[in-house]
């Protein structure tokens, strides 16, 4: 069995074009990367050199080896990253969230359900996101929609309710309720973790300005000294503390009222079945 750090060296010299550069490279010296080029010849018992009096340099058996050797490398290197991810994967569940406020609540969940377990999240408004739960990259997905039920197991956990933020100077201050598009145009204060309620803000206000903000406590300080809007939902007001000289105001859009799904493949059903019973009971 020929040792894989021989066509390791074999490809840095193809890469470099002398000795002196690939063994600079590989952190060994120059008669140390010649002994290992010459003890991989005769383990292949071909001649991969043409050996002049002050120059090295590869024939058609040596470049033809190299490209062999690229493509053994790659499919180590492919090998190790699946075994890791396969690895990773049995210890992580990775939750994939189309808005922010129910994660706190689902990490805490399965913290405790799952002990030792890495809990991973990303929130993102990608409409993939259903796919990608399909596909592994995610084993838990809280979504806006309830899903096929012939792929997908799922259950309601919670629903949410879009509203405006605004000063009590505005001129829409008053209102009972408001569409987005009665907004557009405006410029926004925007928390950049927003998920899939970013998406329907930009659609429905296109020529709105948004104004991103990635720390939530900075946007609380933006909020509460700025005259600029911004968004807020019923779920954050009742876990925030109220911005005192705000205003919210319901926003009236069929999508700005939210109903959340947790699911997950129906092959892992029985994994998760705690989590499910948890929200089934409520």
């Amino acid at each position: 069995m020929i040792e894989i750090h021989l066509f390791e060296q074999l490809v840095a010299f193809a890469e470099h074009g002398t000795l002196s550069a690939a063994a600079e490279e590989l952190h060994i010296s120059q008669p140390a990367l010649s002994r290992s080029m010459q003890r991989l010849e005769e383990e292949l018992d071909v001649k991969l050199f043409e050996r002049q009096k002050s120059r090295l340099s590869l024939n058609e058996n040596g470049e033809l080896t190299v490209r062999y050797a690229r493509n053994l490398l790659l499919q180590e290197n492919s090998m190790i990253e699946q075994i890791r991810a396969f690895d990773r994967k049995k210890r992580t569940i990775s939750l994939g969230s189309c808005a922010p406020i129910l994660v706190p609540e689902f990490v805490s969940l399965l913290s405790q359900l799952y002990e030792g377990m890495t809990i991973s999240t990303e929130v993102t408004g990608d409409p993939r996101l259903l796919s990608r739960l399909q596909e592994g990259r995610y084993q838990l997905a809280i979504l806006n929609k309830k899903p096929d039920e012939e792929e997908f197991y799922s259950c309601f956990v919670s629903s949410e309710q879009l509203y405006v933020f605004l000063p009590p100077v505005h001129p829409l201050a008053d209102a009972d309720g408001l569409y987005l598009k009665e907004l557009d145009g405006q410029t926004f204060l925007l928390y950049s973790q927003t998920g899939f309620w970013d998406g329907l803000c930009r659609r429905k206000m296109p020529n709105a300005r948004f104004l991103m903000q990635q720390d939530m406590e900075v946007l609380g300080e933006l909020v509460a000294n700025s005259a600029l809007p911004s968004f807020t939902t019923d779920c954050v007001m009742r876990q925030a503390d109220p911005v005192s000289d705000r205003v919210a105001i319901p926003i009236l859009d069929e999508e700005a009222h939210a109903s959340y799904y947790c699911a997950c493949v129906k092959s892992e059903k029985a994994r998760f079945r705690p989590v499910f019973r948890h929200y089934e009971k409520k």
